[in-house]
């Protein structure tokens, strides 16, 4: 009776929590906007997937940290004014929000990517009281999934939350992530700590490399910008074959230029049945056009440029300020994970 008293308590105390939630509508708002169909497709043959071999506890229990967790990320997206895609959950995977746009810096993804498993965190402390109270092993499981899952998530290897965080403090650091994630990924004997693990190798040497061109790529932009001063100069003089000429000869020296191809096809149209003076009103239109479009191209080109040379660039207390954050929060998990986990009942 006393067991049964408890119990409904603890319900009690749970659907406290909702309407309290449900009473701050303009928070939950974003995360309302954020079950998409597509989300709750996914959403449901993940749950199904995880009941057919563990049971539905166990797998209603991992979607509602996941979910919490990537509403973490969508909360933060929002304050960013970052768009994203639905969530999607994909089973023996998990589950991911897409970026739309990449954030303006190293510090806006490291709140983005903090965000996370900060509230994976809050997720799972109110089983906490719950457990103290019940004694219900479910409780204790689902503190222990949460800590391992958010854990896990914070390792400093991209693109896990843990590489995004630690990349505004060095990315030199993704490489003790390297070393926990391969020390786990065969220590499990895990196949997603082994994918995660070649996803971060390729990202890391892009990235790399993206860093080790800047100068190259810098110099380019100023080239490019050279030829537009160059081409404003004699545009008065240029006939339309000139600038045709220039345009076909352009080649994408930088991986950003692709839409600088766009520009040739504005000088590349047919004239058609045309008298003459038709025709060179038409060239001229073209003409302008053209400057006008490789002038915006060019001012794109040296923003991205800029854009990535300072992307890592953060000062000495954004760096502090990571770093006492992204330990404090894998302390707590931590601790959370080693408390909680001599509370589950012993396998049968």
């Amino acid at each position: 009776m006393e067991e049964s008293k408890k119990k409904t308590t603890a319900w009690g105390i749970i659907g406290v929590g909702a309407l309290f939630l449900l009473g701050k509508l303009k928070w939950i708002l974003p995360i309302l906007k954020f079950l998409k169909i597509k989300t709750l497709i996914s959403m449901a043959i993940y749950l199904a997937t995880y009941a057919v071999f563990y049971g539905w506890k166990f797998a209603l229990a991992l979607v509602y940290l996941l979910f919490v967790h990537e509403s973490g990320h969508l909360v933060a997206a929002k304050k960013l004014k970052l768009p994203t895609t639905p969530a999607v959950f994909i089973p023996f995977v998990g589950a991911f929000i897409g970026m739309k746009e990449r954030p303006k810096n190293a510090k806006d993804e490291a709140f983005l990517a903090y965000m996370g498993p900060l509230f994976g965190l809050l997720a799972f402390l109110p089983a906490i009281p719950l457990y103290i109270w019940t004694k219900e092993p479910f409780w204790a499981f689902v503190i222990v999934l949460g800590s391992i899952i958010n854990l896990f998530n914070l390792i400093p290897m991209t693109p896990l939350d843990g590489g995004r965080i630690v990349s505004g403090i060095s990315t030199k650091l993704w490489a003790v992530g390297l070393v926990l994630l391969l020390a786990y990924a065969i220590w499990a004997g895990s196949f997603i700590g082994f994918m995660v693990l070649i996803m971060g190798i390729i990202e890391w040497r892009r990235i790399r490399e993206e860093q080790k061109n800047i100068e190259y790529d810098r110099n380019r932009a100023k080239d490019y910008q050279e030829m537009l001063t160059s081409l404003r100069n004699i545009a008065e003089t240029s006939t339309y074959e000139h600038l045709q000429y220039f345009a076909q000869s352009l080649k994408p020296n930088l991986q950003v230029e692709e839409k600088l191809q766009n520009t040739l096809h504005l000088l590349d149209e047919e004239d058609g049945e045309m008298t003459d003076e038709e025709k060179e009103r038409k060239r001229e239109l073209k003409k302008q056009e053209f400057l006008s479009a490789f002038e915006k191209e060019v001012e794109r080109i040296h923003n991205y440029v800029e854009e990535t040379a300072s992307y890592y660039q953060t000062d000495g207390k954004v760096k502090a300020g990571l770093f006492v954050i992204y330990i404090a929060l894998a302390i707590v998990l931590g601790v959370s994970s080693y408390l909680s986990y001599p509370l589950l009942p012993p396998l049968e």
